[in-house]
């Protein structure tokens, strides 16, 4: 081994200009490969900017990005970087053109980039604690025994006698190390011929935007711009804490401009309208290497010899300092020693940097292609969505982007037989669309996790979640949940029919966890306790859950007025199946209880009916009431006199159904009164006791049941929401049936104040509507994911369906127009279809024709 250090106690003498991380890092890799070789240098460093000072007085002006290599190699000298330092986690690089959008995930799961302050942070900046990471790597080869020297060089003088002078006098060394890199001040030389490299300005900003801000609009994700026919080879914006840092570079020979940057509309799409400057400087950037970089006693390291092309010049630091302390600690000072072992490194970053180079140059050209990006989005979103497959596309674009691997491996990546395969496939199919479809909507195939969450099982939401599963692609990363208190979606138009026996319970109840595509969504069985539309959380029993789109479609509940119930006693509802099982097993029990009734009047109480609101519910409750009463209840209990019997439907209108047309409702009133059905118009109930009601304040009658269908109101954890909402508690929405003010909230069906613009009123809340408005609603979710316009919602009401009980109903499509058994028919097939799952389509089917042959079910079931 030849010797290199002095036979005196002090050893080698070596003066690092510079104390960025490149003299920092060769220093403690000096004294580290010093150590192994039972030696002690004596170092001083001389650094002329103080890193905790705030503003480019305190910086190198860089981005500020920590790649995956160089936190692997700072584990060498067990290094961790402290969490203090660390601004913001990178987890995703988001890519934008005006072609469209794509996310790409860290493919090492087990590692994160960091964003970081070179200096104390921005000018505007007051930090508690020190944030600087050269200041931090100083400050550690400070703890190592390195002095440290706040002094400017104002020359290098090499020869017999090499030393550093300052401005009025010098010190002499044996190994002087230039590592103040190209943003430093100049320093001359004597007796070297030493030429710096060849650089290019990058223009930066740090924007000031608040932590929150920052975090909703950036999240975890670098943002990287391609705009075609700018002349800019890159501009990033990078989150850090409150800040964003903003770097533009052009390959041309104009300058960078943050502003004119700012200005695109992608740009503009992305970061808010709000921020301030809170810091700006332009750096330089190198684009080639050093020339005569070493010599006896001298050597050149980091950004002062060759550093990777725009990215990761930490790293390249890093390296070319660790090859430059293991030269001087195993083999010597001299020239010779440097260029045989320490020229190698600094040749191979600048052969990289020449593969750098022409991808650079290929994305140059490739970026003003809509076809090829379309191509690199698909074959990247392909992989994020399997991360099981080889991340060949994603890893080549995440080392572009963050320096995380050579250029050299990135371009092999390219040129590997099946990549260019797949690469060429892809192109000619996105040349396809793109030519003969003649797309021209702004495609997002993949924008990072997207959380999307439905609220509530009913028409609405069920509809939404079976829009959505199918149609999200594989590489659209979306995480799809559902919130429900009941895991089964149930067909609601259909209780009456359950409250009447004529079908069987379960058989209008599918699980939720059964419906197609299930392993692509979750379900939470829960009750929504609070929704926060601003900080974007809803609050449920099992926990709370954050969301980008929230779908409320939470339903409604029967409107009963606090006035009018005095005593429960036996008034029902008919919203959930649990109200259909009470009121069958209800009516059921009161003719058991009239089979022994000895009181007339008590019996002619028992065997009174009321059905509150003549609406579709309305009317088809007290028919198949009455159809379940007089064709197989009166049959079995064969003791009880029929005209004691009594069914009175109140209705507030002065016409039944009266969202429907009045034939409709004239030929259904002609049908009650045929079947002895008591209807009394412009009546409401005013008084409800547990064994009578009160007629508009003034009638008084005596019953044994009432069923309230007379009107909702939208559900509690709605009416909550500190939004403009009508008098039934539903939230206005707008043409999308978005929430106005909460991008990405809608609300469909019983929930959701929607004005029908032909006739200016709102919207009914019906089954039909509800599934109407989630297939709008889904559609605008994947519109606004995907980046094409939204649609607005257009109300119709083509087809009109009311069932009559069991043998009748009246059924209108367009001009046609069917009354009686016919129109039952077409109902029941109707119905039939409309049911979800082919396993309830055949019960029901079934339940319907073993009815009419053996009759309806009348067993009390306890509970």
């Amino acid at each position: 081994m030849n010797k290199i250090f002095r036979k005196s106690s002090r050893g080698l003498k070596v003066a690092v200009i510079g104390g960025g991380p490149g003299g920092s890092l060769f220093a403690m890799y000096l004294l580290r490969y010093a150590a192994e070789t039972k030696q002690s240098p004596e170092i001083t460093i001389y650094q002329q900017r103080r890193f905790d000072e705030l503003g480019p007085r305190g910086c190198k002006g860089c981005a500020g990005i920590l790649s995956l290599s160089l936190l692997r190699n700072l584990r060498e000298l067990e290094l961790t970087v402290p969490e203090e330092i660390i601004q913001g986690k990178i987890e995703h690089y988001t890519v934008h053109s005006p072609y469209g959008s794509i996310s790409m995930s860290n493919p090492e799961k087990e590692m994160q980039i960091a964003s970081i302050y070179r200096g104390g942070g921005p000018q505007s900046s007051s930090y508690k604690t020190q944030i600087s990471f050269d200041g931090w790597l100083l400050r550690q080869a400070e703890r190592l025994g390195v002095r440290i020297e706040y002094e400017t060089i104002s020359r290098i003088c090499l020869g017999e006698e090499r030393a550093v002078q300052f401005t009025r006098s010098g010190v002499n060394f044996d190994l002087i190390v230039l590592a103040g890199g190209i943003n430093e001040k100049t320093v001359a030389f004597q007796e070297v011929d030493y030429t710096p490299p060849k650089t290019r300005r990058i223009a930066q900003q740090e924007l000031h935007l608040g932590a929150a801000q920052v975090a909703s609009s950036l999240g975890k994700s670098a943002h990287a711009f391609l705009i075609p026919h700018s002349g800019l080879i890159f501009g990033t914006l990078v989150p850090k804490g409150p800040f964003v840092n903003v770097s533009v570079l052009r390959g041309d020979e104009q300058e960078a401009s943050v502003e004119e940057f700012l200005d695109y509309d992608i740009v503009r799409n992305i970061l808010p309208k709000n921020y301030k400057n809170a810091c700006s400087c332009q750096p330089m950037a190198l684009i080639s290497p050093a020339r005569h970089y070493f010599a006896d006693g001298f050597v050149a390291i980091g950004d002062a010899a060759v550093t990777r092309l725009y990215k990761d010049g930490i790293g390249s630091a890093l390296l070319t300092a660790r090859q430059a302390a293991h030269t001087v600690a195993y083999h010597g000072i001299s020239r010779k020693d440097f260029a045989h072992y320490y020229r190698p490194i600094c040749r191979a970053i600048n052969s990289d940097n020449r593969w750098g180079k022409l991808l650079f140059a290929i994305n140059e050209r490739t970026k003003n292609s809509r076809v090829f990006i379309l191509s690199q989005q698909h074959l990247i979103a392909d992989e994020q969505q399997d991360a099981s497959r080889p991340q060949t596309f994603t890893r080549a674009a995440w080392g572009m982007f963050t320096g995380s691997y050579s250029y050299r491996s990135i371009a092999r990546i390219f040129l590997q037989p099946i990549s260019l395969a797949r690469l060429s496939l892809t192109l000619l199919w996105e040349y396809f669309i793109v030519r003969f479809r003649r797309e021209t909507f702004h495609r997002k195939l993949h924008v990072g996790r997207k959380k999307i969450l439905i609220l509530g099982s009913g028409f609405g939401g069920t509809t939404v979640l079976r829009r959505l599963v199918p149609a999200l692609k594989r590489n659209e990363n979306a995480e799809i949940t559902m919130v429900s208190e009941e895991n089964f979606f149930l067909f609601s138009p259909l209780l009456h029919e359950i409250a009447t026996g004529h079908i069987e319970t379960r058989h209008v109840a599918y699980p939720i966890r059964r419906l197609r595509g299930r392993k692509r969504f979750n379900f939470m069985q829960g009750r929504v306790e609070g929704i926060d539309l601003k900080r974007r959380r809803v609050t449920t029993s099992t926990g709370g859950l954050d969301f980008d789109y929230l779908v409320i479609a939470l339903g409604s509940v029967s409107n009963i007025p606090e006035s009018v119930l005095l005593e429960k006693g036996n008034l029902f509802t008919l919203k959930t199946l649990n109200d259909a099982i009470l009121i069958r097993n209800h009516v059921i029990s009161i003719f058991e209880q009239a089979v022994i009734e000895k009181n007339s009047r008590k019996l002619r109480q028992l065997l009174t009916f009321m059905v509150a609101g003549a609406g579709y519910t309305g009317v088809q409750m007290v028919t198949e009431l009455r159809d379940f009463i007089f064709k197989t209840l009166v049959k079995l209990y064969t003791s009880i006199d029929p005209t004691y019997i009594r069914i009175i439907l109140v209705e507030a209108e002065s016409k039944l159904m009266p969202e429907m047309d009045a034939h409709f409702g004239a030929y259904a009133f002609k049908y009650l009164q045929q079947t002895k059905i008591e209807t009394r118009f412009n009546s409401r109930v005013t008084r409800v006791w547990k064994d009578k009601v009160q007629i508009n304040h003034l009638e008084v009658v005596p019953v044994s049941t009432i069923i309230w269908v007379a009107g909702v109101v939208a559900n509690p954890q709605v009416a909550e929401l500190n939004i403009a909402k009508d008098n039934l508690s539903r939230v206005l929405v707008n043409e999308y049936l978005e929430v106005p003010g909460f991008p990405g909230v809608y609300a469909v069906g019983d929930c959701a104040h929607f004005k029908d613009i032909r006739s200016g009123k709102p919207i009914q809340p019906r089954a039909h509507t509800g599934v109407r408005q989630a297939k709008v609603a889904a559609i605008n979710i994947l519109a606004d994911i995907r980046g094409r316009s939204k649609k607005p919602y257009h109300h119709s009401n083509p087809v009109q369906m009311v069932s009559l009980g069991s043998t009748k109903a009246i059924f209108c499509f367009g001009k046609l127009r069917l009354y009686g058994l016919p129109a039952r028919l077409v109902w029941l097939g109707a119905y039939a279809l409309l049911v979800t799952g082919i396993y309830n389509r055949l019960r029901i089917t079934t339940d319907w024709l073993l009815t009419s042959v053996f009759g309806r079910d009348t067993n009390f079931i306890k509970f």
